[in-house]
């Protein structure tokens, strides 16, 4: 990668007042002079936390796969790493610097989403947009802000002044993070539709989140499980995925498995992904809600044996299993006519479903090994409500999880929100007396 262009002169940017200074380059091409594109990516790295060291590997990775974009590609690099933030452009001809913003913008932020994706649209127009989201996650869980305890929704930004190497703010609480309605909103405040959005980051691709971002993107594209630090190759992924014309979500999730089962860096890792159709999504809740309201009771739904993408231990804060949706589903339904219905609901939104032979989770060791067969797992994760999450609320980082979940849109408009057993669970915890402070 060439060296970062110098700032030659300073100017303020007027889209930046409301979360503070950004100084914008001014010398070369102009940003914004070049006419209308065919497809600009904004790469949208949330590091200032304990990713900080992979900025540097996929920054590369980002400029080799440059070097043969076709001339009407535009892609920008948005990093938040240290007590800067920076926004540059990456090209065939090599990497310039276009803004450079003060240490009070936060990544996490949704509002500073929203401005840079206005900038963009400003700035480089496009027939098309694409965003990649590269940061920690936790899928549709609400972010722990008020909290401020041990997990995260969307993104951790430790500020300036905190800790990275252990996602710390100075006062030892942890970065802030990004609700996925936050975000949904910050795209849609933008102006931009993206294509597609890519989750370079754990546990994204769950019908929940995927469900709040129906509205301001047709592509989400992502895993339901971990994803290595080392994330995507974005040497191969350039052309092959972020500017495949017309676009290819397939060549997200293969390309991304076959980069997990040849370059050493992932280990035994492993890596799974799906790519879920937006405009779909609504026909699938409508589905799912007829099935819910025929086969989910007042009972709970024994998921022994259906694949689970996380495990449901304190060791990894309470968080829910994240289950295959297509193997929960199949489990609920029993007549197999409504499960032909069903699954050809799901297979028309959850589309190019791939995966390494297995996946391991937090460790490489053989008890966080999970076996995925072609066929059997959906590559997309459902929430189903469970007495254990009302039973341990008080230990959960994000509290009563069958709460939140009934909260969700995917849960309203799926039927969950109204079945009777979820209703009786959260009458459960609503009636529970808390417990006075001395």
């Amino acid at each position: 990668m060439k060296q970062w262009n110098k700032i030659i002169t300073l100017g303020a940017l007027a889209a930046c007042s409301l979360l503070g200074a950004c100084q914008k380059e001014e010398g070369n091409t102009p940003a914004g002079t070049e006419g209308t594109g065919r497809r600009t990516v904004l790469v949208y790295m949330n590091a200032r936390n304990s990713l900080y060291g992979n900025v540097f590997q996929d920054s590369v990775e980002l400029a080799q796969g440059a070097r043969k974009m076709n001339a009407q590609d535009r892609l920008l690099l948005y990093v938040c790493k240290d007590s800067l933030s920076y926004l540059y452009r990456i090209s065939a001809g090599g990497t310039r610097l276009l803004l450079q913003c003060s240490a009070e913008q936060n990544a996490s932020d949704p509002k500073q989403l929203e401005m840079l994706l206005k900038w963009t649209k400003e700035q480089f127009p496009s027939q098309s947009y694409g965003l990649v989201l590269w940061s920690h996650s936790d899928g549709w869980l609400p972010s722990t802000n008020v909290a401020r305890v041990n997990s995260r929704g969307f993104g951790v930004d430790v500020g300036a002044d905190g800790n990275p190497w252990s996602d710390r703010t100075p006062d030892g609480n942890l970065g802030v993070q990004m609700n996925i309605t936050d975000l949904a909103q910050a795209v849609s405040a933008s102006g931009i539709r993206p294509k597609f959005i890519f989750f370079d980051s754990c546990l994204m691709l769950g019908v929940e989140a995927a469900y709040d971002l129906r509205n301001v993107t047709d592509w989400v594209i992502g895993s339901p499980a971990q994803i290595p630090s080392v994330g995507a190759e974005y040497s191969d992924m350039v052309q092959q995925a972020l500017f495949s014309e017309p676009l290819d979500p397939k060549a997200f999730t293969e390309g991304y498995v076959k980069q997990a089962s040849t370059y050493p860096e992932y280990g035994d890792m492993g890596v799974v992904l799906g790519a879920v159709q937006t405009d779909r999504l609504e026909n699938l809740a409508a589905i799912t809600r007829t099935m819910v309201e025929k086969y989910a009771g007042s009972n709970e739904t024994d998921l022994t044996g259906v694949l689970a993408y996380d495990r449901y231990q304190w060791q990894y804060f309470y968080r829910p299993e994240y289950y295959d949706f297509k193997q929960v589903m199949l489990r609920l339904i029993t007549d197999t006519a409504d499960r032909q219905t069903w699954l050809q609901a799901l297979e028309a939104c959850v589309q190019y479903p791939a995966a390494t032979p297995y996946v391991n989770y937090w460790s490489n060791s053989a008890q966080d090994r999970l076996t995925l067969t072609p066929g059997e797992f959906s590559a997309i994760s459902a929430f189903v409500p469970q007495q254990r999450y009302t039973s341990n609320a008080t230990n959960c980082l994000y509290g009563d999880l069958n709460q939140a979940f009934a909260a969700t849109e995917w849960a309203q408009a799926s039927g969950w929100s109204e079945n009777a057993f979820l209703k009786n669970l959260i009458s459960e915890e609503e009636n529970t007396p808390e417990t006075e402070e001395n």
